[in-house]
Formats: C-alpha cells, structure tokens, sequence
C-alpha cells in the first residue's frame, strides 16, 4: 500500500506540430505520419557526469532528467539507507548502432574484421543494454537498492507498478522510485507499435517518474484507463497517463 510522494513528467510541449517520422536507414519502408519528440539535446542536457554520456543511449538521458529531480525527496531516505530506496523502471532494450551496421553492408567477407573494428565503437554496445539506463541514473543518485527492469512494450510501466506496490506492502522498502522513458531511437520498435498499438494515436517520446512510499492506501493499476488518450508514449504510456491524469485534478 503506497501513496505518491513525488512525481515528475517530460512530455513534448502541446503547442507544437506533429510531424512525420522516417528513418535514414530504412528509407520509406518505416514512415509513421504522427509523432511528436522531445526539445531535448541529449549532449547539453544537465547530467552530473559528462563522460557518461558516451554510454548512454537518447532514452537513458531522458530518464536521468525525469528522474534527478526527485533529489530533495529522496534526500531523506538515502541518508538513513540508500539500499532501502529501490528502482522499478520501464525501458525499451537500447538501439542498435544503425550507421556502423550500415556501414559494414557492402564490405567483402576478406575486409570485414579490419572494417568492423573501424566503423564500430564498442563501447555503443553500452546503450543496448536496458538495465544500464536505470543503473546510471541510481549512480547519479546515490541509490542502491534493488534494481528491476521492464522492457514489455505494452506493459512494462504495469509491471513496474504492480512490483513496486508489492515490495511496499510487504515492508521490503522505505521507497520505490517507479519510472520509465520512451525515445525514437530504434524505427523496429516504432514501426511495431504503428502496425499493433498506435491506431489514430500521435506518437510522443516522454519520460516519467514517481516516489511511492508506504501509506494505507491501496492502489489497484488495473482499475485505470490509460486509452482514453490522443497521444501514445510507447513503453512508458501508463506511467505519463497517470501521472498527466494526476496533475489535472
């Protein structure tokens, strides 16, 4: 049993036009006709750590930044235990590096060795991996508690809640910081939700995040309505809802 102590949300500002959305790497084959995506430069955005960047992928800083804001209310638990303070995030697995891959199509098998260690850093492999978003952001935080990772498409940010909600009632945590982030960084992904889920929907990238602590109010996830929407946030939709929801009443 929880109540929501804190809460944050990054979602493209309403006053702007939807646009299409192509790749450079697939050409026509991947057109969606409405998206929307973040104001955000991952290069100039606020983190503690400079170099950490190399390693991050686009939707692993926009959960840094939803999720660095809840310092002054985690403050608190953090000093008594930083290991009584656990992560519940929602997160695609991390792009592929489309250019190097590219790049390395019309190599002959003679020269691919010397080519791939040209075009392919590996340290990009680092943005792949799901559970190196929500790592890099618990260092930045200085949280150290337990660590879940969700990459469900559709309902990631359902699981996350309902986990959360379990390890609070059953006194496993002092806090459970829910959050999730949702980024067009692999067109697999976007053409999948255009063919499964989008439907009339306009496509958004977001960020969200949330504070639970104990509390004598049950939340039940599954009595929400996360449909009743004009936009869709990926895996990160029902936490935005919610959290968008929350703020208009």
């Amino acid at each position: 049993m929880s109540r929501i102590l804190w809460s944050n949300v990054l979602v493209p500002e309403p006053d702007i036009d939807s646009q299409s959305f192509t790749s450079e790497f697939y050409g026509d084959s991947i057109r969606l006709s409405r998206t929307k995506s973040l104001s955000i430069e991952e290069r100039k955005a606020p983190l503690p750590d400079r170099k950490a960047f190399r390693s991050m992928s686009r939707a692993s800083v926009l959960l840094s930044l939803a999720c660095l804001e809840a310092r002054a209310s985690l403050n608190s638990f953090l000093v008594h235990s930083p290991f009584e303070v656990g992560i519940y995030c929602a997160v695609e697995n991390g792009p592929v590096d489309l250019r190097s891959a590219s790049a390395m199509l019309r190599v002959s098998p003679d020269d691919f060795a010397d080519e791939y260690k040209r075009v392919r850093n590996p340290k990009l492999f680092l943005k792949q991996v799901p559970n190196l978003a929500p790592a890099q952001m618990a260092i930045f935080l200085g949280i150290m508690g337990p660590l879940n990772v969700y990459n469900h498409s559709s309902w990631g940010c359902v699981h996350a809640f309902d986990q959360a909600e379990a390890d609070i009632q059953e006194g496993r945590l002092k806090a459970a910081l829910v959050c999730s982030a949702f980024s067009f960084e692999n067109p697999i992904v976007l053409e999948g939700m255009r063919r499964n889920v989008l439907k009339d929907r306009i496509l958004c990238e977001g960020a969200g995040a949330m504070l639970l602590v104990p509390d004598d109010l049950f939340i039940d996830w599954s009595d929400h309505d996360f449909n009743d929407s004009d936009s869709y946030y990926g895996i990160s939709h029902q936490l935005i809802i919610h959290l968008l929801s929350r703020g208009k009443k």
